[in-house]
């Protein structure tokens, strides 16, 4: 899944700890095969491939996935859709040559775009898109499907107590603190490091961060980022960060993302649909050898 997964077990002993992380070792490299498109054998690759011409049946897992994806497209308006592939590469490709897109470019990008043209059967639990050159990218929801799958297991074998990170931009936690209090974790500014800008208490809950940032997607401007607005066609603009709090970690990851490219207006009429979060928008503003970071929207539920 691109990036490094930690777990913490307080009061786990040794030997099961050490199964418990070859076990989350395991499922991890099952469900990055699943998932990834990188994979050229992978069932998401199969489906990239095939489901433009006739109906693909997914394994049960991805079409868990793909059902999710199709839920919070809706329930979001919209801004989280994982059928942008073509949008995000035409976009990925112009930010390395610090050029726009041509108008056919972008016009051709965005008929390719758009969860409206994937077609799920619920009777025959079958893939079909409605126009070629649609493809699926997981990267916005794989880390949360897989945190909650690890959270599961872990549960099952009696673990009251954990901290599971992805590269510190994903996290869910089991229980609470060892010392009795939930969880603090916070969220960095970009360009100052050692106090946390804002800071989240987490008992039996997840945490995602999306944004645009240096080496995060975005050019030096901030103009080009990776996450796709798909109401204009274009990708979510500035060095911003989105860190959203749920039970669900998979409804974490959908919402940041989603809440990215919202605008400011319609951000607490889509969150009406979802209680139980917190959300908090911080802007990073980069200032000739110094840097100011401020939080411009906030959400309690």
């Amino acid at each position: 899944m691109g990036t490094r997964f930690s777990m913490v077990l307080p009061a786990v002993d040794k030997g099961m700890g050490e199964a418990l992380a070859e076990m989350a070792e395991r499922e991890l490299r099952v469900l990055e095969r699943l998932m990834s498109r990188f994979d050229a054998n992978s069932p998401l690759s199969e489906i990239n491939r095939r489901a433009a011409f006739e109906a693909v049946l997914p394994p049960p897992d991805l079409w868990e996935v793909l059902l999710f994806c199709r839920e919070h497209w809706k329930r979001s308006r919209g801004y989280f859709d994982v059928a942008q592939l073509s949008l995000s590469e035409l976009w990925r490709s112009c930010a390395a040559r610090n050029e726009m897109p041509l108008l056919d470019a972008l016009v051709s990008a965005r008929q390719q775009s758009g969860f409206q043209h994937v077609r799920l059967d619920e009777a025959n639990h079958t893939v079909h898109f409605d126009v070629p050159g649609v493809q699926l990218d997981l990267g916005g929801v794989g880390k949360g499907f897989a945190l909650a799958r690890l959270a599961d297991h872990l549960n099952n074998q009696g673990v009251s107590c954990a901290f599971l990170s992805f590269g510190e931009s994903s996290v869910t936690v089991i229980g609470s603190h060892p010392a009795g209090s939930p969880w603090a974790v916070g969220v960095a500014g970009l360009f100052e490091t050692g106090h946390p800008v804002h800071t989240f208490q987490l008992r039996d809950a997840s945490l995602s961060t999306s944004g645009n940032s240096p080496g995060n997607g975005a050019d030096d401007s901030g103009r080009f980022g990776h996450i796709i607005n798909s109401r204009e066609g274009c990708p979510a603009t500035g060095f911003r960060t989105v860190s959203v709090s749920s039970s669900s970690a998979l409804e974490a990851e959908a919402l940041s993302t989603a809440l990215l490219v919202a605008p400011a207006g319609e951000r607490a009429p889509l969150l009406a649909g979802y209680p139980g979060v917190t959300a908090v928008e911080v802007v990073h503003a980069p200032r000739e050898g110094c840097s100011k970071t401020n939080i411009s929207w906030q959400h309690e539920s």
